[in-house]
């Protein structure tokens, strides 16, 4: 009986196009609905990687500025204020959330609730370049958040920012067809408990941080404000005063971590007293000649004695075509400025228990407005 021998090529009946199609890992059926990450997966993986960026603000500079990038969700950061250093530290890690989504499809966030995001036709992870654009569009969805809701209904539940972008959000720890890179085959490395672990400690630790009980100490600010009375004939206008006092820098401490507080808001980097003058050149006025001018800052006590002053003189220009020029006119004191006057902490203790202020503008040695206020008590 005679043996055909082996020719190694298999079977020789006809194959169908089809069949001689490669199917890669993850690109197999259509995903159903299941597949894609729901709404709620995905606010809470924001929410997350949103914990991590405030936890890192605080503990390399302190209650910086607010990081609350969803209505009515606040990490207790202390808000409009920023510190020396606080936006890099929130920049480079935001970058390097982006990094990571844009190379392995999931932030720390992500990757602990377990979603990734992919480029809808490839199934890889979207790339720096879509990462960063899909970032932007956000812009789109955040328009009365109809885009952040679109989830909910969507058949693939995708954002504005998605179909633009061509990513979709799948419910898995990995993407299904992962970069190429060392150690990894076709569909990707075996996916890590040690790198999900890590991620979960991070993401959810830094929440607890964030979220969990805080002491504040210290920060005692004193703030007054007066309206005051200008002249008809003032070339200047005058708004409301707004005296500022603080001597004492507070202090936010987190779970045995303690940081120091910036300034209150509207007060300067040292402590003391600042008044700001919102000073401005009248609309109507024309001056031939600059005008010299100064902001006056006077103490007396609650009897009238006189306790001193502070002046910070200044000289306007207004230009042929309507623009005026403004300019610190020398002596001016320490921390002093175009809008403002600043008394030390060392004067400001010196003051006695009850005492009184008065600010005021003066135009060529005329007082053209004041008003004034009293002291802490």
């Amino acid at each position: 009986m005679a043996i055909d021998a082996p020719t190694g090529r298999g079977p020789t009946h006809d194959v169908g196009a089809g069949e001689l199609e490669p199917v890669l890992p993850g690109l197999g059926p259509e995903p159903t609905r299941e597949d894609y990450a729901s709404w709620s997966r995905r606010v809470v993986a924001y929410l997350l990687d949103t914990a991590i960026v405030a936890t890192v603000l605080f503990l390399a500079v302190g209650p910086a500025y607010d990081v609350a990038w969803l209505p009515g969700i606040s990490f207790g950061v202390t808000a409009e204020t920023v510190v020396p250093g606080g936006t890099w530290w929130a920049l480079g890690t935001t970058a390097v959330l982006v990094a990571l989504q844009a190379w392995t499809g999931a932030t720390p966030g992500k990757r602990t609730v377990g979603i990734v995001v992919v480029h809808a036709a490839t199934e890889r992870p979207a790339g720096l370049v879509r990462t960063v654009l899909r970032d932007l569009a956000h812009v789109l969805d955040l328009i009365l958040y109809i885009g952040l809701l679109r989830p909910l209904w969507h058949p693939q539940r995708r954002t504005f920012a998605d179909s633009i972008c061509g990513t979709v959000v799948l419910r898995r720890v990995r993407p299904p067809v992962p970069f190429l890179g060392p150690g990894t085959g076709i569909g990707g490395p075996t996916p890590s408990r040690a790198v999900t672990g890590a991620a979960t400690v991070l993401s959810v630790g830094s929440a607890v941080f964030v979220l969990g009980p805080a002491t504040y100490t210290g920060g005692d600010a004193w703030t007054a404000t007066c309206t005051p009375e200008v002249s008809v004939e003032s070339p200047l206008t005058l708004g409301d005063v707004r005296v500022v006092l603080w001597s004492t820098p507070g202090t936010v401490s987190r779970w045995g971590v303690t940081r120091t507080a910036p300034a209150p808001d509207g007060a300067g980097d040292a402590p003391g007293l600042e008044a700001s003058f919102p000073v401005d050149l009248d609309p109507g006025a024309v001056t031939d000649e600059p005008l010299d001018a100064a902001l006056v800052l006077r103490f007396e006590t609650w009897q009238g004695d006189d306790l001193g002053e502070l002046t910070s003189p200044f000289r306007v220009e207004q230009h042929a075509d309507g623009s005026s020029g403004w300019e610190v006119v020398d002596p001016t004191p320490d921390g002093a400025g175009l809008d403002q006057v600043y008394v030390p902490a060392s004067a400001v203790a010196a003051l006695p228990t009850a005492w009184h202020w008065e600010a005021s503008v003066v135009v060529e040695d005329e007082t053209v407005a004041s008003c004034g206020g009293r002291g802490p008590s």
